[in-house]
């Protein structure tokens, strides 16, 4: 089981990330939203279907989360990756609504120290039970996060690392 997914600084800050003209994309009409539901009913979802919990860290005050929210979330493939495999839940990491997680009231901030997220953005995924499966710190464009969407549930998510899966021919 992989217990955490992270990339090295040299990938997490690649040029490829900063691309310029990005920060104003907007999404177009007709683009598919993220359909985002709360913590508990993807847990229940989960447990119906066997799909993993995807959740998204952020924070009002995160750029970055607004940028990958704007531009990435948006695009019909992900949109799709996202709806077909996951349960997706947006988690904002100062937040103090309540939640029910693994059968547990606390708060979305709570969550968020208890998982020890520190950074948004923060993708982490979850199993049907409720426990990590691994997790991603930091920015990816739409072509990073659909190889990281489709790596962790592929067969090969137990056997390689992201990185090696990231490699050409994988």
């Amino acid at each position: 089981m992989k217990i955490l997914l992270l990339l090295t600084a040299g990938f997490l800050f690649s040029p490829h990330n900063e691309t310029p003209g990005h920060e104003l994309d907007e999404p177009q009409a007709g683009d598919p939203k993220t359909e985002w539901v709360d913590i508990e009913t993807a847990q229940k979802l989960s447990k119906e279907d066997g799909n993993p919990v995807f959740l998204f860290f952020e924070a009002e005050w995160c750029g970055t989360c607004k940028r990958m929210l704007r531009t990435v979330f948006p695009q019909p493939e992900l949109h799709r990756l996202l709806s077909d495999n996951y349960h997706a839940v947006s988690i904002d990491l100062d937040s103090r609504n309540e939640i029910l997680f693994n059968g547990r009231k606390m708060t979305e901030r709570s969550l968020a120290r208890e998982l020890e997220i520190q950074a948004t953005p923060t993708l982490l995924f979850l199993n049907s039970n409720g426990e990590e499966l691994g997790r991603f710190l930091g920015f990816l464009d739409e072509d990073d996060f659909k190889r990281l969407l489709v790596y962790v549930t592929s067969d090969q998510f137990n056997e390689v690392s992201f990185e090696e899966f990231m490699l050409p021919g994988q």
